[in-house]
């Protein structure tokens, strides 16, 4: 049923708190902000705290400004980050069953059930997934990364529209006059 929603879903627009969980320095970072995600694979998240950032993927390059640094990370984004699912978020919702091997956890009497969500091929560090949607819409609420190292990744949405007309700009991203863009060697593909 949840993928049956997510192939009617072409965007999404919602705020977000995430937390990054760093399991060596046993140390976690909240950021907030809003998130747009739209179909294939467009995104752009835009931080507002604790300091302003907008990471914006634009089918292409994935693009990191930090105004603080008046700097911007122009990322080629590899085949790999392709299945990065806060990323790909839309489509990864739409073909569970093709990348994942998915338990479901109903919560005695909660409106929500928890998805949990296993590779079947290792695509990256991402151990597993737990997505937690509502029973009724199947609407995404929260979405955890867990990851071989330990750490996890935390996105909790609220305000959520779906169906939205984006604007193409939101995912176009054009470094303002003076910023310095730094892009780093482009990622070497896996033999």
């Amino acid at each position: 049923l949840v993928q049956q929603k997510y192939k009617t879903i072409n965007s999404v627009e919602a705020d977000f708190v995430q937390t990054n969980y760093v399991a060596s320095l046993n140390q976690s970072r909240e950021f907030r902000g809003k998130i747009f995600l739209q179909r294939p694979n467009f995104f752009n998240m835009e931080v507002s705290h604790p300091a302003k950032q907008r990471q914006t993927f634009d089918g292409q390059y994935l693009w990191v400004y930090t105004p603080a640094n008046n700097q911007v990370l122009k990322n080629l984004v590899s085949p790999d980050f392709l299945h990065h699912p806060f990323i790909n978020l839309l489509s990864t919702m739409e073909n569970l069953e093709r990348d994942f091997f998915i338990s479901v956890f109903p919560r005695e009497g909660s409106s929500v059930l928890s998805l949990k969500l296993t590779l079947k091929e290792k695509h990256s560090e991402l151990r597993e997934a737990l997505i937690t949607v509502e029973r009724k819409g199947y609407q995404i609420k929260e979405l955890t990364l867990y990851y071989e190292s330990g750490n996890y990744t935390r996105l909790v949405l609220t305000k959520i529209k779906e169906n939205q007309k984006i604007s193409p700009q939101r995912f176009q991203f054009v470094p303002p006059a003076g910023v310095e863009v730094v892009e780093p060697p482009a990622p070497q593909l896996r033999q």
